[in-house]
């Protein structure tokens, strides 16, 4: 697809925040992710979800072509992988600058820096020895 169908393709007139597909995609920009640990990872943010509810997206985001999938025997069980694509990751810088524009419309700037400040001492607290 040509750069410029490519970036117009991203836009849409359409509301596109789905949190946990954001997380989703987040997550599989780094890692290989599977859907148990995607349901821990939500919950540690207070997202309570099911694989129901959450395999829908992961095959939605596989069709768009956002996510590719792998397969691996694990402990006897076959599990799904998945990883962020070359489209994934446009779409999601695209919808982190979105969020982005409405968390700045949306919060005052004593609320940016104080949630800039809590997420400064989570990350401080992941590299300290335990």
């Amino acid at each position: 697809m040509p750069a410029g169908r490519e970036a117009a393709s991203l836009r849409s007139s359409k509301p596109t925040f789905d949190f946990y597909e954001l997380h989703i995609l987040h997550h599989a920009s780094d890692r290989q992710l599977y859907g148990l640990w995607m349901i821990e990872e939500l919950a540690e943010h207070g997202y309570q979800v099911n694989a129901s509810q959450l395999y829908p997206r992961f095959h939605r985001l596989e069709e768009k072509g956002y996510l590719d999938r792998s397969e691996k025997v694990v402990d006897g069980k076959q599990r799904k992988y998945y990883r962020l694509t070359r489209e994934g990751k446009a779409y999601l810088k695209e919808q982190k600058r979105r969020l982005l524009e409405l968390i700045s419309e949306a919060l005052t700037v004593e609320e940016l820096s104080s949630a800039l400040e809590r997420r400064r001492k989570r990350e401080e607290a992941k590299r300290l020895p335990a």
